[in-house]
């Protein structure tokens, strides 16, 4: 039987950062009511992600951005030494093992004698679990073992919440075997009434599932005088604007192989954090920490969605201690459309009201959103925008349906869209310029709030002069026209994440630390740092990373990894740099700190000519290697990005089908460490966007709550045909120290496209996706 606290430690996650938004507080109320299998405080951090500046005040988000404290010895600062291979553009160590399939991901683990195992998912979307009978799976083929996860006799664990919520589990020799056990086992279900929709649970027409109530009120927070306001104001609107919830659908489904050698666990499992996955399932098994050890040395996506151990996790792990024997858990498509999380959806009800010379002087706002069963749905509002007189109420809807977990910029892109739709209808009600309507409401310019020259320099670059009147007017069916839109995230990092520089006297030279690659090219990150502080290149250094053994590190989310770990790294290098000098110099006739490190070799700083090769320095190290662990420390990274988004959009009203044709990037993101991959970073959040805007769509069934798309084929996702012309122009801020840079380029996308989309045909399309039909659906209505 599952013990009643596992679905608490099974959806526990890893997030780097507390940092909440006052949309994120104003739900706390709701959170705090949760049951505690529902939500722990753990997983809301990871929700929340890594947003510094989320939601915060534009003062607070200049302070955000603000220099910090030098590190206690300024000698490891990154002008400490001159930068030869940071700031380069260096290809990923790991792509020859990814391309050529060397590369082992979680689903390429096979062990000796190892079984698969299947979960028995409940199909309803609320029911009570009356008996489950597991003697028809022992009669199949290649059975070896099963379990029940949940208790029955507890009232509360033996309720399923949503589609696919987990009821058991069974493991066999083979996949085949073991998918034919788990449809042997009988379930009894009673069905449970359900609330199936938003719309339904606001009305109060949805029966009372969630205690103490569907709809669960936050805090409403006011600034300024909201009549004073409204009085002011030339103009007003009042407007509802909305998106969608969308599902994770990583490449590499989540999945774990679990390993017992007596009472020590071995997992190699997909995740975006190794060490918060040893604490999940040491928790979750109630076993010593030091008993468990994770491995995952590539990963096939996680987007936030692997931050938390799923239940699958210590599902695996229980059915390999019962079976004697490794087993292997990997969720199918389905499975990844229903219970691995999603991003919750947004909804916000605004009245704003501007000035004749265009300052926007109000802002009220209803919102609301869920998160699936019990979870909230927390975004920023109004985004980024100064507003001195605004009221937002926010309120939090809970359906049964699988739970929310972080996505990429948690809660930005919806709070983007929602703010950003609104900036053109007010801009429009002054007949102002969109981009000049924006500079004139924006906080104050800081070296992390650059939207200002970001917009000015993007709208010469991207040709915005050409834009036309809203409503394109040129002939035939085709029409085209121009978006804008901004962004900010955190990005910033903290120990800690200890890093372990080992030099060996055959000049070999290692970098272990807890991190993990989760596709970002964190591997060839820790190489470049390294071999940077020691005048080497990138494939001199070896980098171990993706296992608990190496020490502790923070999980990869909210855009922290590599402002949490390159510290560490190129302080524990500079470390094992001195000892080296240390028994190189008497070599040389000079004092240590009389040596540098510059183009694999070691030599006296002001004669290039008297020195060593790296090879023949490290003949002088003797039969033990120079080791050096060093950790996080302040002065070397910072937080706070600030970007700007440029869209360019083809509509053709017949069809009502969107082609976007060109975006343009404005991105800061502090010392760029490789500007291969941090454009990369920036291309892929455009795409991820362009799915947001476009093509994802996680669609129910109006009677039975039912996910009616949960695969491939029609949960759409865009393909290179849809891809359009992406510009990239990242803004390196080397005296800020490092940034992370993953979140923000999703941000603003798919409110850049809309906006383009709303140009083109002269109508606000104000919700998303922008499908065809909505599309001809809002050209009917303003014919």
């Amino acid at each position: 039987m599952a013990n009643p606290s596992d679905r608490a430690a099974a959806r526990e996650g890893a997030g780097e950062s507390e940092g909440r938004s006052p949309d994120q507080r104003g739900s706390e109320r709701a959170e705090a009511s949760e049951p505690r299998e529902r939500r722990t405080p753990a997983e809301r951090r990871a929700r929340e992600g890594a947003g510094e500046s989320e939601g915060r005040s534009p003062s607070d988000q200049q302070r955000g951005g603000a220099p910090q404290a030098p590190p206690v010895d300024p000698k490891y600062n990154w002008s400490s030494t001159p930068k030869t291979v940071v700031g380069t553009r260096v290809k990923r160590l790991d792509g020859p093992d990814k391309v050529s399939g060397r590369a082992k991901y979680t689903f390429d683990v096979t062990r000796p004698g190892m079984l698969y195992a299947r979960v028995v998912r409940s199909p309803y979307p609320h029911a009570r679990v009356v008996s489950v009978d597991l003697s028809g799976a022992e009669r199949v083929p290649g059975f070896k073992t099963a379990l029940v996860h949940r208790d029955l006799k507890d009232p509360k664990t033996a309720v399923v919440m949503y589609q696919g919520d987990e009821v058991a589990a069974v493991a066999a020799d083979t996949e085949e075997h073991a998918i034919d056990a788990a449809r042997a086992v009988k379930v009894e279900y009673e069905v449970l009434p359900a609330v199936i929709s938003v719309d339904s649970a606001l009305a109060g027409r949805a029966p009372e599932v969630f205690t103490p109530a569907n709809v669960r009120a936050g805090r409403t927070d006011e600034a300024g005088d909201l009549a004073a306001g409204f009085q002011a104001a030339a103009f007003t609107i009042d407007e509802t604007y909305s998106t969608h919830v969308i599902t994770h659908v990583c490449m590499e489904s989540h999945g774990t192989v679990s390993e017992w050698d007596g009472d020590k666990l071995t997992a190699w499992v997909s995740t975006q954090g190794v060490n918060s996955a040893r604490d999940n399932l040491a928790s979750g098994l109630g076993i010593p920490q030091t008993n468990v050890r994770v491995i995952c040395q590539y990963m096939g996506g996680g987007f936030g969605s692997k931050l938390q151990l799923g239940p699958e996790g210590l599902i695996c792990a229980r059915l390999a201690k019962q079976a004697g024997a490794p087993v292997k858990l990997m969720l199918d498509r389905k499975e990844e459309h229903l219970v691995t999380g999603n991003r919750p959806s947004s909804a916000a009800h605004v009245k704003a009201g501007v000035s004749a010379d265009g300052i926007i002087t109000a802002f009220d706002a209803e919102s609301w959103g869920t998160g699936g069963a019990g979870a909230a749905a927390g975004f920023p509002l109004p985004y980024i925008y100064q507003v001195a007189n605004r009221r937002r109420a926010h309120k939090d809807v809970f359906i049964n349906t699988g739970l929310q977990r972080p996505m990429r910029a948690p809660g930005h892109p919806q709070g983007s869209f929602n703010t950003e739709i609104m900036m053109d209808e007010l801009a429009d009600k002054v007949k102002m310029d969109p981009v000049e309507f924006r500079i004139k409401n924006l906080p104050p310019e800081a070296p992390n709030a650059m939207w200002r020259s970001y917009l000015r320099e993007g709208a010469e670059a991207f040709g915005w002069s050409k834009r036309h009147a809203t409503g394109d007017t040129t002939p035939g069916s085709i029409k085209t026209g121009m978006g804008v839109a901004i962004c900010t995230w955190g990005g910033g990092g903290r120990g800690p994440s200890v890093a372990h520089c080992e030099i060996g006297s055959d000049g070999s030279v290692i970098m272990r630390l807890g991190s993990q690659d989760i596709g970002t090219g964190q591997r060839t990150l820790v190489a470049m740092v390294t071999a940077d502080a020691l005048g080497l290149q990138p494939s001199q250094v070896t980098p171990e990373i993706g296992d608990t053994q190496y020490g502790v590190s923070g999980g990869s989310g909210g855009s922290t990894t590599a402002a949490s770990t390159s510290p560490g790294i190129r302080i524990a290098a500079l470390k094992a740099l001195e000892a080296l000098n240390e028994k190189v110099a008497p070599a040389l006739g000079v004092a240590a700190d009389a040596l540098v490190a510059r183009g694999g070799r070691i030599h006296v700083k002001d004669t290039p000519s008297k020195g060593l090769s790296w090879a023949e320095a490290c003949k002088r190290i003797g039969p033990q290697p120079i080791t050096a662990d060093a950790d996080w420390q302040p002065g070397m990274t910072s937080a706070t990005t600030s970007g700007v988004q440029f869209a360019e959009a083809k509509v053709d009203i017949k069809t009502g089908i969107v082609r976007v044709t060109r975006v343009l990037a404005i991105q800061d993101c502090g010392l760029v460490v490789n500007q291969l991959t941090a454009e990369s970073q920036c291309y892929g959040g455009v795409i991820g966007s362009l799915n947001f805007a476009l093509y994802e769509d996680r669609i129910l069934d109006r009677r039975t709550g039912q996910m009616v798309n949960p695969n491939m084929e029609w949960y759409l996702l865009a393909g290179m045909s849809d891809v359009p012309q992406i510009d990239i122009r990242l803004k390196n801020m080397a005296e800020r120290g490092v940034i992370g840079i993953g979140e923000p380029p999703t941000v603003p996308t798919a409110a850049a496209v809309a906006l383009a989309v709303r140009n083109a045909i002269g109508v606000t399309v104000r919700s998303l996706p922008l499908t065809p039909a909505k599309i001809l659906q809002t050209l009917s209505q303003k014919a």
